[in-house]
């Protein structure tokens, strides 16, 4: 349900206005069953403000494929002393904990994160909202909806593309500007399609 209306009065909260995670991941490939986190950032939006967040690399025990460190400049001599997932799971979860899991691709992003939880025997089953998804609803004319394309589009800040903590920051900024830029219910509509 994308508004929850109070009575009969006209005030309405959009799910934007529930807690929010704003999350990216690096991994070491594709297949989410057999490949690894090797970073993770998250970002808690409550009442439109950051009250949490995380961000650590992630030591996956394996190598890092050479076109994975040509991607995001992460190089196995990078993980090497960092912790496991096993060690970061219960902060990670605390900031995950109630909150809209929010991503570009949420899919990918997800299944990485529920394999490495399912690794633990922790169950994760948030509800999902995707940035690509919601940028393809708001923008059906628009050809490119990958994280690049809306950075060029909206002119959107980062430090260091296909890093973790930069691409969440990246959707937080999404979020800000669609709420700026079309009315609640249009965005209530196209989010209300994928949560339901």
């Amino acid at each position: 349900m994308p508004y929850i209306l109070v009575g009969m009065s006209e005030l309405k909260i959009s799910v934007l206005d529930a807690p929010l995670v704003f999350v990216d991941v690096e991994t070491n490939g594709l297949d989410s069953l057999r490949g690894r986190v090797i970073e993770v950032a998250a970002i808690r939006v409550e009442g439109g403000k950051v009250v949490k967040t995380f961000r650590s690399l992630i030591d996956p025990e394996i190598d890092v494929p050479d076109y994975i460190t040509n991607l995001t400049g992460i190089t196995t001599d990078d993980l090497r002393g960092a912790p496991t997932f096993d060690v970061v799971a219960d902060e990670l979860r605390g900031v995950l904990d109630g909150a809209i899991f929010v991503a570009h691709n949420v899919r990918f992003d997800y299944s990485f994160l529920q394999q490495e939880f399912a690794r633990l025997d922790l169950p994760f089953l948030p509800r999902q909202l995707c940035t690509v998804k919601l940028s393809r609803a708001l923008y059906p004319l628009e050809k490119g909806h990958k994280l690049q394309d809306l950075i060029q589009r909206h002119g959107f800040s980062f430090v260091a593309r296909h890093r973790a903590y930069d691409d969440a920051a990246v959707l937080w900024q999404f979020i800000v500007h669609v709420r700026e830029h079309f009315p609640a219910e249009q965005v209530a509509l196209a989010i209300g399609r994928q949560l339901r």
